[in-house]
């Protein structure tokens, strides 16, 4: 994490900090290709994780069959941190089976092919000005019966000669609210004639819709992923065993110029097999005991998935408008680079003044957690100290300006501070700047109104910056933030700085617990439903029969079968 500084250590008389302006230039946009169509994607998708409120009909065409993949979609400078590319995916309505390879469908679905490999060689090549990052494949949850077709199996079979190792691949079983929809739709009429309460239907349907899904949807996928490069394996066999290496594929024969031929990359011997993770983008109450489900799961699996460059997932974290905890959590990795562990404790940045470094660490920060600021209130000089004298009591205070209005070289209180005790001044610092930060965020963020729908991202107001100031001056959290750092021994004991990133993420993260923050939010869009287990005997014993092959066990023991 040394790159935030040209020089450091405690033999150094000064350090400069990088300009704030050339934070992200190694990295400074995310790129994702998404392949879906008009019915298996929403504009919900981009507007929940990067925060764009688009029109639908922009995000359909973005999707059709005459849209040209090496547009992005215009987001109306609303996110400037991400560039979407957009294709079809290699599902079209066919006609019957029997029709064979020469149907229509088959032909399409062939050409986004070709046209898809030939976009990701353009932006995965060492040349390229505008590389990829990630592929999410979209999938409709809503049409149960969608078979896979024969070129999305050839596609994953055949991933790692398509899609370079480096890039990670995300199934999204997009549309689940509308699948949630119609399994409710076709049980509860009926469970309630049954005498149901409407309690026990409620805690029966979160098992029976993933169920449902799991027969009619996960399970043919899920044998498709297991099945990822699998016929790669087989080709490489083939060239080893001397029968030559036949990587063809597409209609109307091996010798057609149009066989789509892809790279000469092998599979990895005794690495780990690839991994194409699925995901369920969809809001928490559709999404009750579902582990993979959530928006906030998207952007943690895609992040999990960018593990060969620091500077990409950082370009990621910058773009993602979906969950605060991600933002506040890079937000600690930069503030730990302010800091030297060399001599076995953490200490300020030698060399560099607190003046210096917590308005360069602010306009990072900022960066990261990419608020929409068009009337640039969060450029408002002062605010810095207003957030810091909404966090300290009195007597801090004191230090506090005291720090950030003089140098190391002049006379002032902050210089009679022992070097652990401004150690932990500037750590509580930029702790309060970060949750300043993620608390704004929760607030400009989409999320879902039970009244009101979802409510697409906001633009940050100079009211909004001062509700946030005066939540943190008037709570208990910045008492919790304070102590939490205040009592660490990483300033007495501290050998990575790491150590410093995760104490300060702590504090945050801790603080933040108590107010109604996007911490909490993200713990309700689990889906996690408490219930009185007293009403669950409300069941009716009819439902209790000899075990068939849709029987459903409940976690409480009980077998239920499906109504007729």
């Amino acid at each position: 994490m040394g790159e935030e500084t040209t020089s450091r250590g405690k033999d150094t008389e000064s350090a400069e900090l990088t300009p704030p302006s050339e934070f992200l230039a190694p990295c400074p946009k995310f790129r994702v290709l998404v392949l879906g169509n008009p019915e298996s994607t929403k504009q919900e998708l981009f507007s929940r994780v990067f925060g764009v409120d688009l029109e639908k009909k922009l995000v359909s065409d973005a999707f059709s069959a005459t849209h040209d993949i090496n547009l992005p979609l215009d987001l109306q400078g609303q996110n400037k941190r991400v560039e979407i590319f957009s294709s079809p995916n290699f599902f079209f309505p066919s006609p019957p089976p029997e029709s064979g390879e020469d149907d229509p469908s088959y032909i399409l679905a062939y050409a986004t092919l070709r046209i898809v490999t030939d976009f990701i060689k353009a932006h995965t090549s060492s040349d390229t000005t505008a590389p990829l990052h990630a592929i999410w494949y979209c999938v409709s949850s809503a049409d149960p019966d969608r078979p896979i077709s024969a070129v999305e199996q050839y596609f994953f079979d055949h991933l790692s000669g398509i899609v370079p190792t480096h890039i990670p691949v995300l199934l999204l079983f997009t549309k689940y609210d509308e699948f949630v929809s119609q399994v409710q739709m076709d049980w509860i009429k009926s469970a309630q004639e049954k005498g149901m309460s409407k309690v026990a239907v409620a805690h029966i349907l979160r098992d029976l819709v993933h169920k449902r899904f799991e027969d009619t949807i996960g399970k043919k996928w899920g044998q498709l992923l297991k099945s990822v490069d699998s016929g790669l394996v087989l080709e490489q066999a083939r060239r080893d065993s001397g029968f030559g290496y036949s990587f063809g594929f597409g209609y109307g024969g091996s010798d057609r110029k149009d066989v789509l031929h892809l790279d000469d990359r092998e599979v990895e011997e005794g690495g780990k097999k690839r991994e194409v993770v699925r995901v369920l983008p969809a809001w928490g109450e559709e999404l009750a005991g579902v582990e993979e489900g959530g928006y906030g799961e998207l952007v943690k699996k895609t992040l999990e998935g960018l593990k060969e460059s620091k500077e990409v997932r950082r370009a990621f974290a910058a773009a993602q408008r979906c969950s605060a905890g991600v933002s506040s959590e890079f937000a600690a990795e930069l503030a730990s680079t302010y800091f030297d562990v060399d001599t076995g404790h953490a200490r300020k940045l030698h060399g560099v003044d607190v003046r210096d470094i917590m308005p360069d660490f602010y306009a990072k920060a900022v960066q990261l957690f990419n608020l929409r600021d068009v009337s640039s209130v969060l450029e408002d000089p002062n605010l810095l100290v207003r957030i810091l004298e909404a966090t300290f009591g009195v007597h801090q205070r004191i230090l506090v300006d005291d720090s950030l209005s003089h140098s190391s070289t002049e006379p002032s209180i902050f210089l009679g501070l022992s070097p652990h005790e401004r150690a932990v001044l500037l750590a509580q610092g930029m702790a309060a700047v970060i949750l300043f930060l993620h608390k704004l965020a929760d607030v400009q963020w989409p999320h879902r109104d039970n009244s009101r729908g979802v409510l697409p991202p906001a633009t940050i107001t100079a009211k909004d910056v001062q509700r946030v100031i005066d939540e943190i001056e008037r709570g208990t959290e910045k008492r919790e933030l304070l102590e939490e750092i205040e009592s660490s021994p990483i300033f007495t004991s501290c050998r990575m700085r790491e150590e410093v990133a995760d104490l300060i993420y702590g504090a945050v993260e801790k603080a933040d617990k108590g107010a109604a923050s996007h911490f909490t939010r993200e713990a309700r869009g689990k889906g996690t439903v408490m219930v009185d287990d007293s009403d669950l005997q409300e069941i009716s014993l009819s439902f209790v029969n000899d075990k068939g092959p849709d029987d459903m066990v409940l976690p409480n023991g009980l077998r239920i079968l499906p109504l007729n």
